[in-house]
């Protein structure tokens, strides 16, 4: 038939991915999972070449190589994390406690960011029901259905999300 339905699975998984990498306040490894740091002339997300874990009310960033300390600490900068070496092979993420106008804000975005995927799912949805209607075949039926999951499975992202954050 055509690819529709994988690319509506793509739009709700990249959606989980930007609300992974979303600050709430809490401690959480997805904070610094997804950003890529350049370790040797390729970009890399951190929980791929390191294990992150939390203590406190920090992250400590373990590399499985110590040689990519520089490049991770680098990388977390850039994302606006404080992020600092602990000694020569672990990394420290300090993550301060969040304002309320931040949950609020942060709440936004994240709302934000589920209509933008919902968007995307439904214009799916349509590129995938004027195929059907040039073919003559197929089951807009279907179509509907898995709009209809993908976009539940949306609302279920944001709506953890924002629980999560607590606005």
């Amino acid at each position: 038939m055509s690819d529709w339905k994988p690319r509506m699975n793509t739009a709700v998984r990249l959606l989980a991915e930007q609300l992974a990498g979303i600050r709430t306040g809490t401690v959480d490894a997805g904070l610094v999972s997804s950003v890529r740091a350049s370790v040797r002339g390729n970009s890399v997300p951190v929980g791929r070449i390191a294990s992150v874990s939390g203590r406190g009310d920090r992250l400590v960033v373990r590399p499985f190589d110590p040689a990519d300390v520089p490049a991770i600490v680098r990388a977390l900068a850039e994302a606006k994390l404080s992020a600092y070496a602990l000694d020569p092979s672990a990394i420290a993420v300090s993550v301060p406690p969040i304002s309320g106008e931040q949950k609020r804000e942060v709440a936004r975005h994240v709302r934000k960011l589920g209509e933008e995927a919902k968007v995307a799912v439904r214009m799916i949805r349509q590129d995938a029901r004027k195929q059907i209607a040039a073919r003559g075949r197929g089951s807009e039926r279907a179509v509907q259905e898995a709009t209809d999951a993908a976009v539940a499975e949306i609302d279920r992202l944001v709506a953890a999300k924002v629980a999560e954050v607590g606005a």
